[in-house]
């Protein structure tokens, strides 16, 4: 059993080509990080300056262990934080760090 976890961030309409481009090549040590906070899924989707992220993973606190003062994640996110006007702040607490969304509804057949 996994759990699910999504969260939006607004892009700078000016940079969102440079956004989605720089995750053409998103740094290893990122991905190491996410391995080890026991992400089995995660998927990036934008819309205009909307970017959503869903993440699964096996213990959503073991994930921000994982990721909070990384400094691969942490120099990843001051560089994508260029590109938003709102999302991620990797300066944050580790609980206000992450803008996570409630869940409110879902459906499955």
């Amino acid at each position: 059993m996994t759990e699910r976890a999504v969260y939006v961030q607004r892009l700078d309409p000016d940079e969102r080509d440079a956004y989605v481009d720089a995750h053409d090549d998103v740094p290893e040590g990122v991905t190491d990080a996410m391995d080890r906070g026991g992400v089995t899924d995660f998927e990036l989707y934008v819309r205009g300056d909307l970017a959503v992220c869903i993440l699964e993973c096996e213990d959503l606190d073991a994930y921000l262990d994982a990721v909070d003062g990384d400094d691969a994640v942490a120099e990843w996110e001051a560089y994508t934080g260029q590109f938003k006007r709102a999302g991620v702040d990797p300066d944050a607490d580790p609980d206000e760090g992450i803008p996570f969304m409630e869940r409110v509804w879902s459906f499955r057949s």
